[in-house]
């Protein structure tokens, strides 16, 4: 099995770093596919000489221009670039590292079954990449005494959205069979969206038709910084995140994972950090209004929340296959 690393690229100062844990994995990638959305083509003209370029040609790697239309666009148009050319993907986040032996681990993960995605653990790390803490991990899954473990929706979204954690990451720790890419790229199951955690949306959903590998072992880190998303705390990313974790556990609920009182407590945990940091948010009054009313025990305050989500999300990802030029579905369907 071949693995294609691919990078949404945007942060450039952080490039020596990357091509420096590709160099060292004792076994590398197939390819590496960038896409450069940094607004003045950092990436390409770095690749293209100088000391970095030296160093990145024991690399096969391609480099493409990115939409610059922002991070969503960027991951699908690196996506629809890769299309499925080897078996297995790997979205590699340009300010995020992984260990020396990241691919050779998950490559052997693969190897035992048909898993849809494998997920290994990864610490949290300052900018400097000195890891200080772990993420919250279920105790019979972190003393588990065997290192990889196969889990399935009954596991998985109870243990996230009706905990109110995200104890699996990002997609930086996790290497998807070539197929699973429509989970990113089309952030929605049975017409609710998850768009705003397409990563941690992408292990739940993936789990509904195929097992998830867990790498019990970290294997890399996730980089923290002042200028990311999640960091900006009135920022639209933030806030999408909110709105899909609820819509997430609608969505186990759905599909018989979580049960109504899980749903509830996830609704009441998400629901009043939305109305702790968000009541006077103009662009989110219509989603406040529809969680009090769910809170509050309104029958309809599931399709109400429903539908004041989906107009704020929108759907980012038909304006993204209209540029695709229609050759979306591949890996979409």
């Amino acid at each position: 099995m071949q693995i294609t690393a691919i990078v949404p690229a945007y942060k450039h100062q952080y490039l020596g770093e990357l091509i420096a844990c590709l160099l060292h994995q004792t076994v590398r990638p197939h390819k590496v596919l960038l896409s450069d959305d940094s607004p003045d083509g950092a990436f390409t003209r770095l690749l293209a000489d100088g000391p970095l370029a030296q160093a990145a040609s024991a690399l096969d790697i391609t480099v493409v221009p990115g939409p610059r239309l922002g991070a969503f666009a960027n991951w699908h148009h690196a996506l629809h670039t890769y299309g499925g050319s080897t078996e297995l993907f790997h979205v590699l986040c340009d300010d995020d590292i992984v260990y020396p032996g990241f691919y050779e681990r998950h490559l052997h993960a693969h190897a035992q079954g048909r898993f849809g995605v494998s997920v290994s653990r990864r610490w949290t790390a300052t900018e400097s990449g000195q890891p200080v803490r772990d993420l919250p991990v279920p105790q019979a899954v972190a003393d588990h005494p065997q290192h990889l473990l196969a889990l399935g929706p009954a596991v998985l979204f109870p243990h996230t959205c009706g905990r109110g954690t995200n104890w699996l990451g990002e997609v930086s720790n996790a290497v998807f069979r070539a197929e699973r890419a429509r989970h990113i790229m089309r952030p929605e199951v049975g017409g609710v969206s998850y768009l705003g955690l397409e990563d941690i949306g992408a292990f739940l959903c993936t789990s509904l038709d195929a097992t998830v590998a867990y790498i019990n072992d970290h294997l890399g880190y996730f980089r923290t910084n002042a200028h990311q998303a999640s960091q900006q705390h009135y920022g639209r990313p933030l806030k999408l995140a909110h709105g899909a974790y609820i819509a997430l556990s609608v969505i186990g609920h759905r599909a018989g994972h979580l049960s109504a009182e899980q749903l509830r407590h996830a609704v009441l945990a998400v629901g009043s950090s939305v109305l702790t940091h968000y009541a006077t948010q103009d662009d989110l009054q219509p989603l406040v209004a529809a969680l009090r009313r769910w809170i509050g025990g309104d029958a309809e305050g599931e399709a109400t929340f429903l539908d004041a989500w989906h107009a704020y999300a929108g759907q980012p990802w038909l304006d993204a296959e209209a540029r695709a030029g229609g050759e979306f579905e591949a890996l979409a369907a």
